[in-house]
Order: C-alpha cells, then structure tokens, then sequence
C-alpha cells in the first residue's frame, strides 16, 4: 500500500494502484471514519495513517464518554459487541455548582433514566477497549493502519491527491481525511483558519480507586476554577471501584498538581 522508496527513487515513488480514501489520524474519529466507509463501499481502497508510534494506543489510561447514539453507531459498525461487556452504564448525572469550600454543594440539574428499555444514556468506554475494538474490524474488513508516521504535505492534482509522508513515502489517493486531532497538521496544510483563545485552565485527568460503588452515577461540580467531574468506570478485574476524574484548575495550579508531591495531590483531590 505504501512507496518506501529510499531517498534517491523518490522521484520515481508513484503508486500504481491509487487510494480511494486515505484517513490520518488512527484514533477513534478516524478509525470510525475508516470502518463506516469500507462497510458502506466494501469496493473502496482505504488506507489510515498515524503519527503515533505503533502500539502507543494500547497504553492509554484515559477512557471516554460515549451518548447512546455513539454506541448505536458502533453496533451498525459491528464492534459494540465486543466494547459492551467492559463498558461501565451512565445511569444518573448530578451537576452542581458551587466553591470547593461550601459545606453543602446544590444540585440543579439531574437527568437518569434510559433512551430505550434496557438501553442506558451513555456508558463510559476505556479508549484502548474502543480503539483496539475499532482496529480489529478494519483489519477485518481489509483496512491498512500504517503507524509511527505523520503525514508531513500533500500535492493536489486533477487525478487526486500526492501525500507525502514524514519518512519520505508517497501515497497517492482520491480523498484525504483530516482526523489528527484539535491541533491538526493537515487542517493548517489545507489553509483552513481556526480562532482561539487561553481561557488560563488546563485539565487533570486520571483513574481513581474508591471504597464505595458508584453505581453507574456519574457528577460534575462546577466549581470557580472550572469543572470537576468523577465518572464510573467498569470495577477491575480484582473487583477494585474506580472512576475516571476529569479536573479542570488554572493552568498554573494544574502543573504544579501534577508535577508536586503525590500525597498533596491526593489531599487536594479529597
């Protein structure tokens, strides 16, 4: 599927047989793109490139947030099989809003229930289950994930698409799918502008044991510096609670959370 050409055949590193679809970025977006695309047009040559390098995926502690329509997509898709029995319900959502020395944190939005009978509202999924899930029916359905290299520019031609990647190769398809992440090498290729701006907070995530269960019941607490969410993970293997937490502190107080003492990072997140 890919010219490795060494550097003095370069010139001569045109693909015979062209993509349809080249996808960059491996992680959930792309991947998703790639599976819906060869399951909708088995005839489609599709290929996904990634920066990563190879295997890093599987070493990501983070887990996601996914709505029952994601999950129902992933069931078209034909992995929500696999993903469901290590997915962690979402049965009730408490918000609040309050500083973190109040005695007493108000609710003033709920929402619990089900979508449909027996289907909760979201679940949260770990990222290398959905990824590895993901990676696993596109190798099935005969998709190329090509790992460790980025894509480093791109020729648009009447016939298609010249990427060039960041090890010298060339790839030649009809279509280039940008999913590479917020921070998108391609997006700024392609001269698409963006507006941004600080807003001075960054975020802390993390996987927390716990005593008691938290019987699917996810929080946010809305606090001065930014929000402050715990969020029920699948128990593990030894029967261990845990929750995934999302911390949001200015940035400054966020780094040197991270970068202090452990028991002081445990003091304050009690």
């Amino acid at each position: 599927m890919v010219d490795r050409k060494p550097d003095g055949a370069k010139a001569d590193a045109n693909r015979e047989a062209p993509l349809d679809v080249l996808i960059a970025g491996a992680a959930y977006v792309g991947l998703t793109a790639a599976v819906s695309l060869k399951q909708a047009r088995p005839g489609l040559a599709i290929a996904v490139v990634d920066a990563a390098p190879a295997g890093v995926w599987q070493r990501d502690g983070r887990a996601s947030a996914i709505a029952a329509a994601a999950s129902r997509m992933l069931e078209q898709l034909g992995v929500w099989d696999e993903i469901a029995p290590e997915a962690q319900a979402i049965t009730e959502m408490i918000i609040t809003d309050s500083r973190p020395a109040d005695p007493v944190r108000p609710v003033f939005l709920t929402f619990d229930g089900e979508v449909a009978p027996g289907e909760p509202f979201a679940h949260m999924v770990a990222n290398r289950d959905l990824n590895g899930a993901l990676r696993r029916r596109a190798e099935k359905l005969g998709i190329d994930i090509i790992e460790g290299v980025a894509v480093s520019a791109f020729d648009v031609n009447g016939a298609g698409i010249t990427v060039h990647l960041a090890d010298g190769a060339a790839m030649k398809a009809r279509l280039l799918i940008a999913a590479d992440g917020v921070n998108s090498r391609l997006r700024d290729l392609a001269g698409i502008k963006t507006v941004k701006w600080e807003y001075g907070q960054s975020g802390i995530v993390c996987t927390v044991a716990h005593e008691r269960p938290h019987n699917g019941r996810a929080e946010e607490h809305f606090l001065p510096a930014g929000p402050f969410a715990t969020l029920p993970l699948k128990p593990d293997k030894d029967g261990t609670n845990r929750s995934s937490i999302v911390w949001v502190e200015r940035t400054q107080d966020a780094k040197a959370l991270v970068e202090g003492d452990e028991f002081v990072f445990e003091h304050d997140l009690e």
